[in-house]
Parts: structure tokens; sequence; C-alpha cells
């Protein structure tokens, strides 16, 4: 499901829309597991399971904590980070993006199976370290031309496509952080299965004083005890006892404020030549 709005104020100046896009995707036995007769894939490791590696917007690097994730502190978690990269799996994944080019690179996908997606991931990463290098040797040469050395530069290789992912800043040099934060493109790969959301556990502890709250409500409820009470108010309220606690904290309050303005009077006097 996909979702966009433009202003005309974005209109007139070419800018790009606003668009929200949803997706559920259902991972069934069969792509990530081999079956006979109809299903083969070439890397299982010893339990039978496919190794296809999630697209880096579902790593638990990138995900929120309170989604699962584990976001690098600092840079030196980042190589402990990298070995606990996480693999499709059965079950339910939500999929989240946000701007134009995430939806139609979701798209694109959803032709494809895991071994075609990640031969095209593999060939974006490429593009991206070519473009990379170049710009590196962009800087190279600048930097010659000031020393009046003479450069070789390779010619200009295809810009890799925006980048989509919702990496966190940990993880990427200086250069790839600019061009994520000028990104306009976001997206995240939320797994739905329990034993991967760790924030249900922690639902489930929050919620479950007022679940133990409620359900003594109900038995109280059954056992007639509301019942009781709300009689026990109700003729409480039609005797003369309310009446006389009010005429009480009446007189009392009229008490307090005779003592404290009879209190003024006497400062007045002592202070008065």
């Amino acid at each position: 499901m996909t979702y966009c709005s433009q202003s005309v104020t974005g209109r007139t100046h070419g800018k790009e829309p606003y668009c929200r896009s949803l997706c559920v995707r259902k991972v069934f036995p069969h792509e990530v597991r081999n079956v006979i007769a109809f299903k083969q894939h070439k890397q299982v490791d010893q339990s039978g399971k496919a190794t296809y590696r999630l697209p880096t917007e579902g790593q638990p690097a990138n995900l929120p904590r309170i989604l699962g994730g584990n976001p690098p502190e600092d840079t030196d978690d980042l190589n402990h980070k990298s070995h606990n990269s996480k693999n499709w799996d059965e079950g339910l994944y939500i999929w989240t993006g946000q701007g134009p080019m995430a939806a139609h690179q979701k798209i694109d996908s959803m032709s494809s199976d895991f071994e075609q997606q990640r031969r095209v991931v593999e060939m974006r990463e490429r593009r991206r370290e070519v473009w990379q290098d170049y710009q590196d040797s962009l800087r190279q040469k600048n930097d010659a031309d000031k020393e009046d050395v003479r450069t070789w530069v390779p010619n200009v290789p295809p810009r890799p496509l925006p980048d989509t992912r919702c990496v966190s800043p940990a993880l990427l040099d200086k250069s790839q952080v600019l061009n994520l934060r000028c990104c306009s493109s976001q997206s995240l790969l939320v797994s739905l299965s329990p034993s991967s959301l760790s924030f249900w556990n922690r639902i489930n502890k929050l919620l479950t004083p007022s679940v133990h709250v409620l359900g003594i409500l109900r038995d109280s409820f059954k056992s007639g005890e509301q019942r009781q009470f709300a009689q026990r108010v109700w003729e409480m309220a039609r005797s003369n006892e309310p009446f006389v606690l009010a005429h009480r904290a009446l007189n009392k309050s009229y008490e307090l404020w005779k003592e404290k303005d009879e209190t003024a009077d006497e400062d007045d006097k002592k202070n008065s030549p």
C-alpha cells in the first residue's frame, strides 16, 4: 500500500512528492528451505535453512531497540555486530518506506526471489563502491592540481541509485553519512515473529499490573461486591450523614478563617506606631 501527496507549491517548483509505503511480506517454507522436486537452494546451513541475508534495513544494527534492534553505540562494536547479521526466515515481515524511490525499488523486488534480490543488492553495492572510488580520485586530482602534478582520473561511472535504507550513521564513513542525510527516502524491515520482537516482552511486563487490576475488578463484579458497595453508597446518600459532614466542614473552615483574620488584626496593631 502506497500513499502519496503533493502540494501546489511542490508542483510549481518540481519538488518530490511525499510518499509513504507499507508492505506485508510472508515468507513461505520453500523460499528458505529445500523442498524435494520443487525448490533447491545453493547455500544451506547445517539445519537445512538457506542463508539469504536480510536487507540492510532489516539488520539489528539499523533497527530501533524497541523493535528488537541492537544499534552499535560506537565504531568499536561494528566488527562484533557484523557477525550477528540476520537472514530471511519463515513468517511475516512488515516493510515501510518513505519516498517514491523506496516504493519503486520495493515494487521491482516483488518480481524476484531472494537469490535474484541478493544479486541486485551486490550489483548496487559494487556500483556504489565504484562511484566512491571515482569521487576519491577526483579529490586526489584536485589536490594534485594544486601541486602541479598530473594524475589519471578514470572515466565517469554511472551514478549509484539513491540509498533508501535506514542505516545507522555509525556503520558508514563520513561521505556516506552525508549522502544518507541528503537522501529523502528511508525504509525499515521488521519481522513479526514473536521470537524476534523483544518489545513484546516489554509490553507484556508493562501491561501485567493493568491485567491484574482488571481481573480483580471483574471478580468483584461477579461476586456482587460492587453492587453491595453501590447500595451502601446510595443508602448513605439518602441519610443525613453527608449533610452533617458538610456542616462540620463548613464550620471548621469558618473558624479557621476567623482565627486568621484575628491574627492579622493583632499583627497590624503591633506594627502600627
